[in-house]
């Protein structure tokens, strides 16, 4: 064991800030959050050793094992919920839903309870649930989509 510590004789504290850029530079491919934290860790390291050029070897690799592995719990345990949830957004890849409560313009006139309405500068295909038949330029409501037809309801204001 003595060999490894011995081979850690000549490290300077570039070589510990330089590994903490290259496992940030890990870190920042790939989507973990596993790599920041011992990166972070041998950066501060590397800063203790140039404040202390006198830590030995060893002192180096148990402060950046305590601080890497620390670093790690602390953020597993403290971290907001929305960084380390795997769920994504509810309307993620559901446009429609989007729009569900907003108001909208009917853009076509409908006709057995089928239509397009104007959102925002986007027109969608509409129909009614009660299969009411909204005439062009009413404002009507978003209840809710089947795929990419929203659902919309007559509200008067």
């Amino acid at each position: 064991m003595q060999w490894l510590f011995d081979s850690f004789r000549d490290v300077q504290p570039w070589h510990w800030l330089a590994l903490g850029a290259i496992l940030v530079g890990i870190e920042i491919v790939s989507p973990t959050f596993y790599f920041l934290w011992p990166g972070l860790a041998a950066g501060v390291v590397g800063v203790a050793l140039y404040v202390f050029p006198a830590l030995n070897p060893q002192g180096q690799v148990i402060l950046f094992a305590i601080l890497a592995v620390v670093a790690t719990f602390a953020w597993k345990r403290f971290a907001p919920a929305d960084w380390t949830s795997a769920e994504p957004h509810p309307t993620l890849n559901r446009r429609t839903a989007q729009y569900v409560g907003r108001r909208a313009r009917v853009a076509e006139g409908f006709s057995g309870g089928r239509g397009a309405v104007l959102i925002d500068d986007t027109r969608w295909s509409a129909t009614t649930d009660d299969g009411s038949d909204p005439a062009l330029g009413e404002m009507v409501t978003v209840t809710g989509s089947e795929g990419s037809i929203l659902k919309i309801i007559r509200k008067e204001d």
